[in-house]
């Protein structure tokens, strides 16, 4: 493929993963704020949190679909069924079907996540793989930082329709976008659709993608006792009304815009494993500023930290798998480690209410920082180890 065609596939990445991920934002973040006005209940807001992990249990069939179809068709057709499955919560808003809905667009993004991560493999040679996420990435980020800022006015001036309207809009326009795409083909072994355990293989087979996987595991398992308390944390402990938690949100967008460029701006001298190391100390740290912080402003110095965390690790775990994966079972092999992952964060998350019965808010959010920091310690020293 020739300069002019990857950058133009590139751009259509940028603007997809931008939509994508602005209408995603806007719709947690405005359904948080909902359902949290509505019943003033961190059960029922970790109950949305559970219902977006549950898809866990199903994804890992879908990674042999994802290897045997073309994968820019799957990706216009599952941002249709997202536009329709919010005409469909514009009839009815209440909670199971918040629920129901939830768990069928996080079953979608799911599947779109092991989807766009084995499509770039299809439109990028391996050694562009790094750089070409970085910009995705970068310019994704410009999503964090104006979805929630959206997200609140919306639900301080208007009603949730509103943010559902505006989502089945982006839905469609990212449909029309990834039907632009230019992908180049990639021969497929004939026998390939029956191995459905070639994922598990290649994550087991190879020790670097294993061990990848596991500290993939342990961050996402801490993001899952933390998510659920951010917008109690605001409303109930710093005492701001609740459509600020979509500010909260901005501020990560922040950390994830500064986070991309910086990660741009040294390109020639990082790493995916010396930003994941970064990413872990950048949790550990935001976590112990929120649990700490007496008002909204420190709340936004650890909300960046967070976003600087959402940018490093993300992109430096799945650019790892990207790079050492089989083209021909890349599909397969995410849907495996998103299966875990998601298991892992949704522990989190069903963990985390029961331990605010006997915790207060901010020590929980200290042990979650000791998790991370163990966590980061432990990958560095496995590096080293690695090195030696």
């Amino acid at each position: 493929m020739c300069d002019n065609g990857k950058q133009r596939n590139l751009f259509l990445l940028c603007v997809t993963k931008f939509l994508s991920g602005f209408a995603g934002y806007i719709y947690d973040i405005g359904i948080v704020i909902y359902l949290f006005q509505k019943t003033e209940s961190v059960v029922v807001v970790g109950g949305f949190f559970v219902s977006q992990f549950l898809p866990a249990f199903i994804i890992l069939m879908t990674g042999g679909i994802i290897d045997r179809y073309n994968k820019k068709i799957l990706m216009i057709l599952s941002n249709t069924a997202k536009a329709v499955l919010m005409l469909i919560l514009l009839l009815n808003q209440g909670i199971w079907c918040i629920y129901i809905v939830t768990f069928l667009m996080n079953l979608i993004l799911e599947f779109e996540s092991s989807t766009v991560s084995a499509l770039m493999v299809h439109v990028f040679p391996k050694e562009k793989l790094f750089k070409a996420a970085s910009v995705v990435n970068f310019l994704d980020s410009f999503s964090m930082v104006a979805a929630p800022l959206c997200a609140s006015v919306i639900a301080l001036y208007f009603q949730v329709n509103m943010n559902l309207v505006i989502n089945s809009v982006l839905f469609i326009a990212t449909a029309f976008f990834y039907g632009l795409l230019k992908v180049r083909s990639v021969k497929q072994k004939k026998e390939q659709p029956k191995k459905v355990a070639g994922g598990y293989r290649e994550i087991v087979g190879n020790r670097r993608i294993l061990k990848n996987v596991i500290f993939w595991n342990l961050f996402m398992f801490c993001i899952g006792l933390a998510s659920p308390l951010e917008i109690s944390m605001i409303e109930k402990t710093l005492k701001m009304p609740s459509h600020w938690y979509g500010i909260g949100n901005a501020a990560e967008g922040v950390g994830m815009l500064t986070a991309s460029f910086f990660i741009l701006h040294k390109m020639k001298k990082m790493y995916p494993s010396s930003i994941i190391s970064a990413g872990l100390f950048s949790a550990a740290f935001s976590y112990v500023v929120i649990g700490i912080s007496g008002n909204i402003g420190m709340y936004f110095i650890g909300a960046c930290l967070v976003g600087v965390t959402s940018t490093f690790c993300p992109l430096g775990f799945k650019t790892e798998m990207q790079i050492e994966s089989q083209p021909e079972v890349i599909g397969r092999t995410f849907a495996a480690s998103r299966f875990m992952i998601l298991l892992f964060r949704m522990a989190g998350s069903l963990m985390v209410g029961q331990i605010l019965k006997i915790c207060n808010i901010r020590i929980v959010y200290i042990g979650i920082a000791a998790l991370l920091f163990g966590t980061a310690f432990l990958y560095r020293s496995y590096m080293e180890n690695k090195k030696n």
